[in-house]
């Protein structure tokens, strides 16, 4: 095989000192590079390019007729061959490679009828970029600062596709990078895991944040995160074999660095027209086919999204479109609507709680919390006060209420049905709720709210009922009218009450936080269900200082000797008069005079008078 070096005139002092004297072994002719007649070299001849960026570009378009075998050197000014090859930045390496690898028919990427030697970036394309990992922790840092500086200011274009197989996608996107593989950048390898330089396709990524927010999650991934494979939100792939890019008002863009404009850039992918002799930093797979076209754009702003993200800068709250979530709203309304269903399962849900509740079961207080059909009407009411939309508001609030009536009404005839008037484990839980039970409802209600706007999150609303627990409290609540009880009323209704209040709130955040209404339209709801959460908030943190200061005392009290009798499995079962359960563990019988100084022991510490429920147990060494 014959082998060629084209170099570039003006680096000729640098091909004469350091490139010859390596190639001195090796029986290779050097050629200066004359843009405007090809030297007649035999087909099959391996010609190494000592030549810039621009160079090639002019060269291989022209030359691949000829069949020759081509190898790229690392010349100072052809940085994008240099990554779109694979090429090593060390000189002596890169002359092993060129020519002792083997060489491989791959493709050729054209923009606009030019070559594309590595890249074409439309717009801002921030972490898309094509190159190298950023090195450090405070580089990083510094990209990532000077990168958000720029977001408040820059607004998104609408871009309209057309690919291969005349599929046409229009989106408003911050950027757009081309590049025909990704083996050789960390974005690629990230992104593009399956992509090859012979498979006949090359691709387009597209950069669509719909908010300040989702930008900073992108810019924080790509300069920290190598998970390959992952595609966040704000990105969408697009895999053909051609591609027409169109956008109102014209396209700045950088065609391998380049800066250019154009009103529609055309992409034509031309399946293995080039016999390139790769570098150690890009593996060739021989068997890679032609593929079929791909498009991952679920997470493209579409619709009346388009028109509102290229209206001004991107906002800090992604604001959905009414289109994106016209099922949603479908969905809450039927929710908002006492249908049978609903009063149906109302009942049943309530009357296999109430059981549970005098069976002490907790098994079966399970199945009546996913049963119950109450989560639905409140995130709908959520989504009311977000958006103040009075219809869908009053339509909660009748369904909510006319559950309430059932659940109460249906315990209360439990209640008198079922012989038993005795405060279970089960119902004692469930009247004294502390400011615990209101975060398991503010949590509970943002994993609703994001529940019912995934809907592929939907078979997780189970979860999410057995963790708020809405008719438990109701039918306790019942029970307590029953028995004419106004503590077990109040303790139980209150809890209902937190659970409301918590979900409500932390629904409606959700739903703002998601962009499914503006601030603005939000602020007066939220406003309101934040007092509410407020004013519940009072007794619970009461309750829950109470809480803080019964585990003192039991931590003080358990394990305590008093004499030789030990204290265990100390428990404070009742407030009112305050009640203590304790095990008393001794090396002989217990006297009554031991239980009156044991009681007198925990009053000193407690410094207070106890009523004392005490057993004993004999411990024999």
């Amino acid at each position: 095989m014959m082998c060629f070096l084209l170099f570039d005139m003006a680096q000729q002092e640098v091909v004469k000192k350091q490139l010859l004297p390596m190639l001195a072994e090796h029986e290779l002719t050097p050629v200066a590079f004359n843009p405007h007649e090809l030297p007649n070299w035999p087909e099959d001849a391996r010609v190494l390019l000592y030549l810039s960026d621009d160079q090639i570009s002019e060269l291989l378009p022209c030359a691949t007729d000829k069949q020759w075998q081509f190898g790229f050197l690392p010349h100072p000014n052809a940085v994008h061959a240099i990554k779109g090859g694979g090429v090593s930045s060390k000189l002596l390496q890169a002359v092993e490679d060129g020519l002792n690898n083997k060489a491989r028919s791959v493709d050729l990427l054209l923009c606009n009828g030019r070559l594309v030697l590595n890249s074409v970036v439309i717009g801002d394309v921030f972490g898309l970029r094509p190159g190298g990992a950023i090195e450090g922790v405070w580089a990083k840092f510094k990209h990532l600062l000077s990168s958000g500086r720029r977001l408040g200011e820059l607004v998104p274009k609408r871009y309209e596709l057309i690919t291969g197989n005349d599929e046409k996608i229009v989106t408003a996107a911050m950027g757009i990078t081309v590049v025909e593989h990704g083996k050789n950048s960390v974005m690629g390898r990230r992104l593009l895991p399956g992509s090859h330089i012979n498979d006949g396709m090359f691709h387009a990524i597209l950069l669509a944040p719909r908010s300040l927010m989702e930008m900073y999650r992108f810019l924080l991934s790509s300069v920290f995160h190598r998970n390959s494979g992952s595609v966040p939100r704000s990105v969408g792939i697009i895999k053909t074999a051609s591609l027409s890019v169109r956008s109102n008002g014209g396209m700045e863009y950088r065609h391998d660095g380049c800066e250019i404009c154009a009103k529609e850039l055309v992409f034509e992918n031309q399946a293995k027209r080039l016999s390139l002799v790769s570098g150690r930093l890009l593996a060739i797979e021989e068997g890679a086919s032609d593929s079929k076209e791909q498009r991952k754009i679920q997470h493209l702003p579409s619709g009346g999204a388009i028109e509102q993200m290229t209206k001004r800068p991107l906002s800090w709250i992604a604001h959905a479109a009414t289109d994106e979530f016209k099922e949603l709203y479908q969905a809450l309304r039927e929710n908002a609507t006492p249908s049978n269903v609903f009063l149906t399962l109302m009942i049943l849900s309530t009357l296999l709680a109430s059981v549970g509740l005098f069976a002490n079961s907790p098994p079966v207080i399970i199945g009546a919390m996913i049963l119950a059909p109450l989560m639905g009407p409140i995130i709908s009411l959520a989504m009311a006060i977000a958006r103040q939309d009075e219809s869908l508001l009053k339509g909660s609030l009748y369904t909510l209420f006319t559950g309430l009536a059932l659940a109460l009404g249906f315990a209360v005839v439990a209640t008198w049905l079922i012989p038993l008037q005795q405060v279970t484990p089960e119902i004692s839980a469930r009247l004294r709720p502390n400011l615990l039970d209101l975060a398991v409802a503010v949590i509970s209600g943002i994993a609703g709210a994001y529940a019912h706007a995934r809907a592929a999150l939907a078979k997780s609303l189970a979860g999410v009922a057995i963790a708020v627990a809405l008719v438990p409290p109701l039918a306790v609540t019942g029970i307590g009218i029953g028995w004419g009880d106004t503590g077990i009323m109040w303790g139980a209704f209150l809890l209902f009450l937190t659970n409301l209040s918590g979900i409500v709130l932390a629904g409606a955040v959700t739903f703002l936080v998601l962009g499914f209404a503006p601030f603005s339209r939000a602020k007066r709801g939220l406003i309101l269900s934040a007092l509410a959460v407020v004013l519940v908030s009072i007794p619970l943190a009461l309750s829950f200082v109470q809480v803080v200061h019964k585990t003192k005392l039991i931590k003080q009290l358990e394990g305590r000797l008093i004499d030789d009798i030990r204290l265990a499995e100390v428990r404070v079962v009742s407030s009112r008069p305050i009640t203590v359960s304790v095990k008393l563990v001794a090396p002989r019988p217990l006297t009554a005079s031991d239980y009156q100084n044991t009681k007198r022991a925990v009053e000193a510490v407690m410094k207070q008078p106890v009523v004392l429920e005490a057993s004993s147990s004999l411990r024999l060494q």
